[in-house]
């Protein structure tokens, strides 16, 4: 896989959740995409989340999809996961982080968190 298109990001949708709903309308609206295509043990990115979420809630930055998310990554233990990032922000949105698995393409887990301040900027696997 060499590069991933906002419409195969939309077809690996398959959840009816809050955040997964809104992180795909925001892709058909045309939001800006970054998508990562070095898959990260999902045990790993579950954690980094889990220290992002904190400080979130410590600035009470509104968000949607949490613990959905966390339960979503803990099912996957050290499966190797795609990140993505949908970035609605310029609309009003939020920022969502997305974990795909990469074979057959499918978003497993999404969560949005809103911004109003330069410090989340940075969604990417660290």
């Amino acid at each position: 896989m060499s590069e991933v298109s906002a419409s195969e990001v939309i077809a690996a949708f398959d959840s009816d959740s809050e955040a997964d709903i809104q992180a795909k309308n925001a892709l058909i609206s045309g939001a800006s995409f970054e998508i990562w295509l070095e898959p990260l043990p999902a045990s790993r990115l579950r954690g980094i989340l889990r220290g992002r979420v904190r400080s979130l809630q410590r600035r009470r930055k509104p968000t949607v999809g949490v613990d959905e998310c966390l339960a979503n990554l803990a099912e996957k233990g050290d499966q190797g996961l795609l990140v993505a990032c949908v970035d609605d922000r310029e609309r009003g949105g939020y920022l969502f982080p997305l974990y795909l698995d990469p074979q057959p393409l499918k978003v497993v887990a999404c969560l949005g968190f809103g911004s109003t301040s330069e410090d989340d900027s940075d969604a990417g696997p660290e």
